[in-house]
């Protein structure tokens, strides 16, 4: 791919696997998904932001029938990109795709979320180079904006892990986002953004899955729940996701766990 482009994609109840050597950019727009990469999954709803680098595998299950994404595709070789690269100072392999994650759009924002819907409205070939342009520049820079003031936050805060774990513990079925998380701490998302990796050297994300894993570890050998009942106490989508997930983080199926 030598073009990056913006495109709607309806998911619905859909559910796959994709791995590609280019990076994305899924902006929720309607309804709602679940997306599982190899370290951390959450939830795309509307205004949140998964950010999936090149050839990094992932999987999603639509969730609602009016589930449906915006989708920004981005080739690295593309001049535009290099320029918005430069515009923004950063790099963005190194940057804002050196890892999955999940980020929460400025509410500001929200309102153009409709917008980029309509001017994708007739799908991408009827979509022109300049409305890619203005579309792909509107989102990267917000974006670049976030990690910039991620990493330019104060470094003498310090997160109160108990709280923390409680508050993630208390919503294990539904695990919280990053602006649910850094709220719990009376934090702006970029600052606890900073804060996690500094703490215990994971994102966010990753952190909330680890508490979700350890706790599943602990309910297959202490209980007889089946695989269904554990996965959506954990906030997983169906025991599927839920062994799939389990064995990339203990590096053996919940079954082995359990005997």
């Amino acid at each position: 791919m030598t073009d990056s482009h913006a495109r709607r994609n309806l998911i619905a109840r859909q559910k796959g696997q994709h791995c590609h050597d280019f990076s994305q950019i899924l902006i929720g727009w309607k309804g709602q998904m679940a997306c599982e990469f190899t370290k951390g999954a959450g939830q795309i709803t509307n205004g949140t932001v998964a950010v999936v680098p090149s050839s990094a595998e992932h999987f999603f299950t639509g969730l609602s029938d009016d589930s449906e994404l915006l989708v920004i595709d981005l080739a690295p070789v593309d001049p535009f990109i290099q320029a918005l690269e430069q515009a923004c100072n950063l790099s963005f392999k190194d940057t804002l795709f050196r890892q999955p994650e999940f980020l929460s759009l400025n509410p500001e924002l929200l309102p153009m979320l409709d917008f980029a819907a309509n001017q994708l409205a007739h799908g991408e070939a009827h979509v022109s180079r300049q409305v890619n342009c203005q579309l792909i520049s509107l989102f990267m820079t917000q974006l670049c904006q976030e990690y910039s003031s991620t990493t330019q936050t104060p470094k003498d805060s310090r997160l109160n892990t108990t709280e923390l774990n409680r508050f993630i513990d208390r919503r294990l079925a539904n695990p919280p986002s990053n602006a649910e998380l850094a709220k719990s701490q009376y934090l702006s998302e970029s600052h606890f953004y900073y804060l996690c990796q500094q703490t215990f050297g994971v994102t966010p994300q990753q952190y909330v899955m680890s508490r979700r894993m350890h706790r599943a570890h602990f309910l297959l050998q202490n209980t007889k729940y089946p695989l269904a009942v554990l996965a959506a106490e954990l906030g997983f989508s169906d025991s599927s996701s839920f062994s799939r997930a389990f064995k990339k983080f203990f590096q053996i199926t919940p079954g082995k766990a359990r005997r």
